[in-house]
């Protein structure tokens, strides 16, 4: 393996830890509506002028939907480390999942809520990015055809 593979790889491990850390966070947030005093949501909601209880709940649920893309594409880019010739769907992935990550943060933002999550998302999304980019160069994709 190359060291762009190992890295790769390396990256892919560390993106399923945090699909799971994100996965645990996403459900605590739907988890804990019910017991957030309502008084909390009424101040946040004043400084805010949305509803808090939906912004919480988006943020819950798109922190559970990203986990899951994220686990398909971290197993996907383990797979394509091991072997450069199968890491174009996990380059289309990757690719897919960073305009979707900027789109979801996007969203948030133009509502005024800021999902660090998404954040922390789309910084691994981009060192995956690369390196699928330098492991996909390896199997000779770029070089000039006749």
């Amino acid at each position: 393996m190359t060291n762009w593979q190992i890295w790769l790889r390396r990256f892919c491990v560390v993106m399923l830890v945090w699909a799971a850390l994100e996965l645990v966070v996403g459900l605590l947030m739907l988890i804990s509506i019910p017991f957030i005093p309502a008084d909390v949501f009424t101040s946040i909601e004043q400084a805010m002028g949305m509803a808090a209880q939906d912004a919480w709940t988006s943020l819950g649920i798109s922190a559970m939907v990203g986990s899951v893309i994220n686990i398909v594409m971290a197993l996907l880019g383990i797979r394509g480390a091991k072997n450069p010739c199968k890491i174009t769907l996990f380059f289309w992935i990757t690719l897919i999942n960073a305009v979707l990550t900027a789109w979801a943060l996007a969203s948030n933002v133009s509502n005024g809520v800021i999902d660090p999550v998404s954040l922390v998302s789309g910084l691994f999304i981009i060192a995956l990015a690369v390196c699928a980019w330098q492991v996909r160069g390896q199997t000779g994709y770029f070089d000039n055809h006749p």
